[in-house]
């Protein structure tokens, strides 16, 4: 009957998790090690026959299946009440940020939820020999600027809505990578329009990149884009990874958002748009000076309108040195819409005091829920030019700026933005301060 009690104490500490076995087997490792050693006549005498015990019977039998079922009963209760359950992997994360602003005769000022992210992403098919996976994205946002007089109404709208398969192997960091991604996604251009939150250095986007203001390049839309990249330079001591060339290619309607920054989802003719870039990286090791050195050029060529008859084009290039402490960003960008010929550039030059960027810092185990405190001051120049055949409507944004990494998902941004318009003589120089926290 002993075995039968150890069994069900065994079960049990397996379903629910509180048994520790460590403490076990070290005992049996030091009986033995001990036994094995001269002149212990006491311990080995432990590895003496032991006599036959008494059969189990029928009903000894019948109760440890009852004992078994109830402890299955009591885990699935358990697993049922507190974990969250989908038909496929999922990874919910969310992007919130909380916004003060004021500007210089402005009638009024205040906090606002300048966006609210929610993503759920996950793995439709996990190929473990190969890496050929197929994954999917779906997220929701708040974007702000809803209104034209300023306010922002919490309206909620599909953002990202999309699957990726990879054609080729991902399995081996020096071999390169191919996928397809096909749905509603941010379309191949830029630099600043194509980085994440935690990487864009100002709380408001470049002028190029915005909604009806500027070209819309932030704005996402629906097709098909194919990437990949040739010739990768991997580092195994850092677990850094950069390929020579980085591709994209798309064919997507081409409608983009409207001016408040909510995107459209029907095309609105019969043309599909096509967008590309190719990036050009240093290929070299972690800890090169010339690490995260890369040029970019971008390009998309489309039509607008209900008959298609209105050309739009855009193309664009940029220069990035972003590495630890001092890097720079530079990008240009021009767009024809029609007769309308739109152009604008940026340059932004960056000093990181801490460690926020070094992978091989981050990395380190640590007891608590420690991250690397970093600042990062900057100065960013940004120009605007909504028609570059009409003289005296050009704007032009400096920005003096803080970012404050203190959390593994927090940052405190402080931005304060010397405007200059051609067209306007008022001081209308704003002061902005952000909370972006991610979960």
């Amino acid at each position: 009957m002993s075995k039968i009690k150890i069994g069900i104490f065994l079960i049990g500490s397996f379903l629910i998790g509180n048994a520790n076995l460590q403490a076990a087997d070290k005992s049996t490792v030091d009986t033995k090690v001990a036994a094995s050693r001269p002149g212990n006549a006491e311990v080995v005498a432990v590895d003496e026959p032991v006599k036959a015990e008494t059969p189990v019977t029928r009903e000894e039998l019948e109760g440890v299946r009852g004992e078994v079922a109830t402890l299955q009963e009591l885990w699935q209760r358990t697993l049922e009440n507190n974990t969250a359950r989908t038909q496929r992997s999922l990874i919910f994360t969310g992007i919130a940020q909380l916004r003060y602003s004021t500007q210089h005769n402005a009638t009024r000022n205040g906090f606002d939820l300048n966006a609210l992210v929610l993503n759920f992403q996950g793995s439709l098919k996990r190929d473990y020999e190969q890496g050929r996976n197929v994954n999917y994205l779906f997220s929701l946002a708040s974007p702000s600027g809803a209104n034209a007089d300023g306010t922002t109404d919490f309206r909620v709208s599909p953002l990202d809505a999309y699957i990726t398969a990879f054609i080729l192997p991902s399995l081996n960091p020096e071999d390169p990578l191919l996928s397809i991604t096909a749905g509603k996604q941010k379309k191949p251009f830029g630099l600043e329009a194509l980085a994440g939150e935690d990487k864009k250095p100002t709380i408001k986007l470049a002028q190029s990149a915005r909604a009806g203001t500027g070209i819309d390049l932030d704005a996402r839309d629906l097709g098909i884009v194919i990437k990949g990249d040739l010739f990768p330079q991997f580092d195994p001591g850092f677990r850094y990874r950069v390929p020579a060339i980085e591709y994209s290619v798309g064919i997507l309607n081409g409608r983009g958002s409207d001016a408040y920054g909510y995107s459209t989802l029907s095309d609105d003719n019969k043309h599909k748009d096509i967008s590309g870039r190719i990036v050009l990286n240093a290929p070299v090791d972690y800890s090169s000076v010339f690490r995260g050195l890369s040029f970019g050029a971008s390009y998309y060529s489309g039509k607008s309108g209900s008959l298609g008859n209105v050309e739009k084009n855009r193309s664009g290039f940029d220069l990035s040195y972003v590495n630890t402490p001092v890097g720079f960003t530079i990008e240009y960008a021009r767009g024809e819409d029609g007769t309308i010929k739109k152009s604008g550039h940026t340059v932004t030059v960056f000093y990181n005091q801490g460690e926020q960027f070094v992978s091989g810092y981050k990395a380190q185990d640590r007891y608590d829920d420690w991250y690397p405190t970093t600042f990062q001051p900057f100065v960013r120049f940004d120009r605007w030019d909504p028609d570059t055949s009409v003289n005296g409507n050009r704007k032009d944004i400096t920005t003096i700026g803080l970012n404050w990494f203190f959390a593994q998902t927090t940052k405190l941004q402080i931005n304060y933005n010397i405007i200059t318009e051609e067209s306007n003589q008022v001081a209308n120089n704003e002061f902005l301060a952000q909370l972006q926290y991610t979960f």
